[in-house]
């Protein structure tokens, strides 16, 4: 077996906002079965008020950099801060963004990875393929298609994929990496800059991503051969459940974001006739199963009109104000030389 120093440095970014009950078994579960000799493991706490951080710093204080945020942040600040503390003090080739809703059965998951990118540079961001609990396939991310109203649809609607009765295998290039466990290139940062915080809180970030990284001639992919559970979107849910206007909030935060994706890379005009009259269409009716694709007869009117009005004229007044910011290193961008 190689020795550490011939494997390149891997730093795990890992998120937690009020995850008490799960970030202790992500952890260890990360900790346990890494098969892999040469990684640092970094915890970014978002302002929580669960107790996660005193059980962070009880039993992980001396196996991962812990980075204890007063307030929560949001997704893109808050791994961003991540990424910034992982290239000044370790400068790794691979950075790693981890959600705190993941279990590792893979012990080799993360060699995997590493081993596919090492052997094509053309890959900027690789994730691995996420399964149920029960060893079934999740997700493995797919094409979004090649015009505006398809990608509008599957960004808002998070269309379920197909059922795979065949598991897949190998290495598939995607359009969106999976946002939950990216392993992304050093040098992709540096040329591409860090998450958007336009995007703050959540949601479209890895899009948004996915989409920049293309401009610099970079690919995503998915190692299938790689695998993570992945236990769906559990501080999403929180958030949204403690909200007095139940799932306002999300449906706010994924229109704005999602207009602010549209505008950023297909153009205002095209922004107002095509993806507009679909982002309406997706706040005001939903999926009655949501295992099943949007057809006719699996579509209903969603609950509190008035209030998703209200909500949808905010998120599209938003959207067009963050879209009018410049982006400069305030909004993701290290410093021209790649300083931080």
């Amino acid at each position: 077996m190689r020795s550490s120093s011939e494997y390149p440095l891997v730093a795990l970014v890992v998120l937690n906002w009020n995850g008490k009950e799960i970030i202790k078994n992500c952890l260890d579960s990360l900790f346990k079965n890494t098969d892999y000799p040469n990684y640092k493991v970094i915890v970014v706490d978002n302002g929580s008020s669960d107790g996660s951080q005193e059980v962070l710093k009880k039993f992980f204080k001396d196996k991962a950099d812990l980075i204890l945020n007063k307030t929560n942040l949001g997704f893109s600040k808050g791994m961003n801060i991540g990424i910034r503390y992982a290239l000044k003090k370790y400068n790794p080739k691979y950075i790693g963004l981890l959600n705190n809703d993941l279990l590792f059965p893979d012990k080799k998951w993360l060699k995997k990875i590493v081993e596919v990118m090492e052997k094509d540079k053309t890959i900027g961001v690789a994730s691995p393929m996420f399964i149920f609990p029960d060893g079934s396939v999740q997700r493995v991310g797919e094409k979004l298609g090649n015009d505006l109203a398809s990608i509008m649809i599957k960004v808002l609607t998070a269309l379920p994929e197909k059922d795979y009765r065949i598991r897949p295998k190998g290495v598939k290039e995607v359009d969106v990496f999976l946002g939950a466990s990216p392993i992304i290139r050093k040098e992709v940062i540096e040329k591409a800059g860090l998450l958007d915080e336009r995007y703050s809180p959540f949601l479209v970030e890895d899009v948004e991503y996915s989409f920049r990284i293309k401009k610099f001639g970079y690919r995503s992919v998915t190692v299938c051969d790689s695998q993570v559970i992945h236990l769906l979107s559990y501080a999403t849910k929180k958030l949204t459940k403690e909200s007095l206007e139940k799932d306002m909030f999300k449906v706010y935060v994924v229109t704005r974001n999602a207009l602010l994706f549209s505008i950023e890379y297909f153009g205002l005009v095209k922004s107002l006739f095509i993806s507009l009259p679909i982002i309406i269409f997706a706040t005001f009716f939903e999926r009655k199963e949501k295992n099943i694709g949007l057809r006719i007869g699996n579509i209903r009117m969603r609950n509190g009109v008035k209030m998703r009005v209200r909500y949808l004229l905010k998120s599209i007044t938003d959207a067009l104000k963050l879209a009018r910011r410049t982006k400069n290193k305030e909004v993701y961008h290290l410093g021209i030389d790649g300083s931080l």
